[in-house]
């Protein structure tokens, strides 16, 4: 189905679904499967990215939303930043934003969240420049009915958007096109806000040769391993048993040790900017004790144990 085709079901028909019943209700179902579905067919990287979008939960939502996640930022709307088509509560028209978690902002800012967020806005639009000239809307209008609504901190969490009118939608090509460049946006804040995450300090096992562009790569590459969910599914498939020296936690300290053990990414540090991250839980990590993780990255075999293990471990 087209993203076209998709943005007008909801425009059209939405505000009459919400005068009937929710549960199981057809555009419910359309917004949650059907139009991420659609999106995800042309935005591609399945492997990676998550497509998610909500009617509501329980009860109809004033503005639906279908958004695109990057696991190495968030997998919900509730926290960092992501790409989402934002329908206005009159259904007047669309915006495609990049927009920030508002649960999170409420959580540490309270009363204070609107005006967080709209910080936090002004920041990311200052690190991205010039890029987001394609996407002019800095200030929303998603038509709230109250201020405490969704839509209004979605206003709030707005870094920048483009608007497709209800009466004016813009051609598959262009909303692909439009798209295409969002994602590649995301990304870019992505490796910039990743590149100034440590301040320009060096973390103790980053090697100490590293030119400022192979820094940010290293901390891209950090910041796959950290990943919470992402770290809990690779132990899950590959155990907990270092590949390179076979420290075995559980054996050494009994019940304190019990699965403990760290991912380590495999993708070479010198391919990770500019370029898709692969985040295969299984073909793209290795398990490794602390000590055999910290010396892999100061060695030149971050992205082969076996070399590794042949060049450095004497065990």
């Amino acid at each position: 189905m087209l993203i076209r085709d998709c943005i007008e079901k909801v425009l059209v028909s939405y505000l009459q679904a919400a005068e009937e019943g929710f549960k199981e209700h057809l555009i419910a179902q359309f917004l949650r499967r059907d139009f991420p579905e659609a999106v995800a067919s042309v935005a591609g990287d399945r492997d990676r990215l998550l497509f998610k979008g909500s009617a509501g939960q329980g009860v109809w939502a004033k503005g639906p939303w279908v958004g695109i996640f990057d696991p190495l930022v968030t997998t919900t709307p509730q926290s960092g930043y992501y790409p989402v088509y934002l329908f206005r509560e009159d259904m007047q028209g669309v915006y495609l934003s990049l927009n920030q978690g508002m649960t999170e902002a409420k959580a540490l800012y309270k009363s204070d969240a609107k005006t967080a967020l709209r910080g936090r806005a002004a920041n990311y639009r200052a690190m991205l420049g010039s890029q987001i000239a394609q996407f002019p809307e800095l200030d929303i209008d998603l038509a709230p009915s109250s201020k405490s609504n969704d839509t209004a901190f979605y206003e709030a969490g707005n870094i920048c958007a483009k608007f497709y009118p209800v009466n004016k939608l813009p051609s598959e090509a262009q909303l692909i096109g439009d798209l295409s460049q969002m994602l590649s946006m995301y990304q870019s804040l992505l490796e910039g806000e990743t590149s100034s995450e440590t301040g320009g300090a060096v973390e103790g096992d980053e090697p100490v040769n590293l030119h400022y562009e192979d820094t940010t790569k290293f901390r891209m590459h950090k910041r796959i391993e950290r990943n919470a969910s992402l770290s809990k599914e690779v132990k899950k498939r590959k155990g907990y048993v270092c590949q390179v020296c076979n420290a075995n936690f559980e054996k050494i300290y009994g019940e304190l040790g019990k699965e403990y053990i760290e991912a380590h990414h495999l993708k070479p540090i010198a391919s990770l900017k500019g370029a898709k991250v692969a985040l295969d839980p299984v073909k793209d990590f290795a398990v490794l004790c602390s000590n055999c993780h910290r010396m892999i990255h100061r060695s030149g075999y971050v992205d082969d144990i076996e070399k590794f293990k042949a060049e450095h471990y004497l065990g």
